[in-house]
């Protein structure tokens, strides 16, 4: 079997079945400088390490939890490493960046606004979730098309005023057409549309009234469904199909996330349940001070 060389060990590149991304790469332990040029826009998370970097005549130190950007036609020098670095890129389509500044209001050619963000700031989170979205197989449409959306709301410009007024209704109808078409494999732009608003301006004013963006508020709705139909006797595969989840897999992740426990051990429950209820007595002794009505408390 072919050795790989230290470079193909340390770095890959692909494209993510995506129509906002252009290429990812991942850099591992990288412990030597290295200068790049970027053709795109770009968005490279550090997931661990330190270095001090040029970039527009300053020198800047990134660490692990940091988000570096790149923007096309830019040459980027890291001048010293300080404990090696594992990082991954996305380079955005022009296509996506264009229309995104379009929506927003930039009138001239579209910039970030800083060279990075550091560690906990809102465009490093967004950045993050989005890279996390990118590599995870299962992850829909909709959950990438709002990262992508919310992330340059983020760097590139500040929503204009002239949509404030759209958009509590603009997030009823997207709430609502979440609702009917809970099963089905829904795109941000779709949902855009039907709510009449452009999706950029929507996931912020969806995020602002409802505190979820729109493809988490969806996963929780179907994770909500999922709990009824467990308790009517269905099973997980199932109800994952009936609600449009990826697989079996996808609902269980999810779930378990927000319900605390795994669908199965949820369902088990209700089976629990209904046999003491087929098999209790018809006649029971009721401690001194309760009654058979009172209501039994929920946790």
């Amino acid at each position: 079997m072919q050795q790989l060389t230290e470079d193909q060990r340390r770095i890959r590149f692909w494209r993510p079945d995506s129509p906002f991304v252009a290429g990812m790469f991942r850099v591992e332990r990288e412990q030597s400088p290295k200068t790049t040029y970027s053709e795109h826009f770009s968005l490279v998370v550090i997931y661990e390490g330190a270095f001090e970097g040029w970039y527009r005549g300053e020198l800047r130190t990134h660490v692990a939890g940091a988000l570096e950007l790149k923007e096309p036609g830019e040459v980027h020098r890291h001048v010293r490493v300080a404990a090696p670095v594992t990082l991954q890129g996305v380079a955005l389509s022009h296509e996506s960046v264009s229309e995104a500044a379009s929506a927003l209001g930039v009138r001239d050619t579209p910039h970030f606004k800083a060279a990075g963000f550091a560690a906990g700031e809102r465009p490093t989170q967004l950045a993050f979730e989005l890279h996390a979205a990118l590599v995870r197989s299962d992850a829909p449409e909709i959950e990438r098309a709002t990262l992508v959306a919310e992330t340059l709301a983020e760097l590139l410009a500040v929503t204009p005023r002239a949509n404030v007024g759209r958009a509590p209704r603009a997030v009823r109808l997207a709430r609502a057409y979440l609702h009917d078409e809970l099963a089905e494999k829904i795109t941000l732009q779709a949902l855009a549309d039907h709510a009449g608003l452009d999706k950029f301006h929507l996931v912020r004013a969806f995020r602002a009234s409802v505190g979820l963006p729109p493809y988490e508020y969806l996963t929780h709705v179907r994770v909500a469904k999922a709990k009824q139909l467990l308790e009517h006797g269905a099973s997980v595969a199932a109800a994952a199909r009936a609600l449009g989840f990826y697989d079996e897999s996808q609902l269980h992740r999810h779930f378990r996330r927000i319900v605390g426990v795994t669908p199965g051990r949820y369902a088990r429950s209700f089976v629990s349940e209904t046999r003491t209820r087929q098999h209790r007595p018809s006649q029971r002794l009721v401690p001194a001070g309760n009654s058979p009505h009172d209501p039994i408390p929920s946790y």
